[in-house]
């Protein structure tokens, strides 16, 4: 048994290595998981008490991003779009049904109103699954979803902000593509 165990202990650490060696990290572990943004103010349309925006505002915090009515720049948040579909046809006991969130954002510079993003959506969706006999599960599970849901987009907005950075006059701007050679 030690053995074994032995070479259970190394065949992970050697994952770890490898891991390590080809770049992967943890989301939000990694030297990306700051935003050098500044003070961001935050507008929404389901404003500041909804679901979505708490999310957004915990992410942009966790990110060193300090949420001021003042700063220079605006993310503007729509309104959430939640699709439902079926996947699961028939009379089967249980159904696959897949929930899609959609969220328009934009970011603006606010002396001048002009976008440095505009009209962009971030997309995330997952699966649930129901059964017919249990009307309140599914909800349950609906739900459960939809708040997942909801971080996912938040995580996922604040990887598409990475991509603005400040430059040597502190101008923000979008980072300009690695050049190909």
């Amino acid at each position: 048994m030690k053995r074994r165990s032995f070479l259970a202990g190394l065949a992970g650490a050697g994952l770890v290595l490898v891991l390590a060696g080809c770049g992967f990290q943890l989301r939000g572990t990694g030297p990306g998981s700051t935003l050098t943004l500044g003070d961001l103010a935050l507008d929404s349309a389901g404003g500041p008490t909804s679901e979505l925006t708490r999310e957004v505002s915990q992410e942009l915090n966790s990110a060193g991003v300090a949420l001021n009515d003042q700063a220079p720049l605006r993310l503007n948040l729509g309104s959430e779009e939640l699709r439902e579909r079926e996947l699961t046809y028939g009379d089967a006991g249980t159904q696959e049904r897949q929930l899609t969130l959609t969220v328009p954002w934009s970011l603006q510079r606010v002396d001048d109103g002009a976008y440095l993003a505009s009209q962009e959506d971030v997309t995330v969706s997952g699966t649930f699954y129901t059964s017919s006999d249990q009307l309140l599960t599914r909800d349950d599970a609906r739900e459960a979803l939809q708040s997942q849901l909801r971080q996912d987009a938040a995580r996922r907005l604040i990887d598409r902000l990475q991509t603005f950075q400040p430059d040597s006059t502190g101008t923000v701007q979008p980072a300009s593509p690695a050049p190909s050679s």
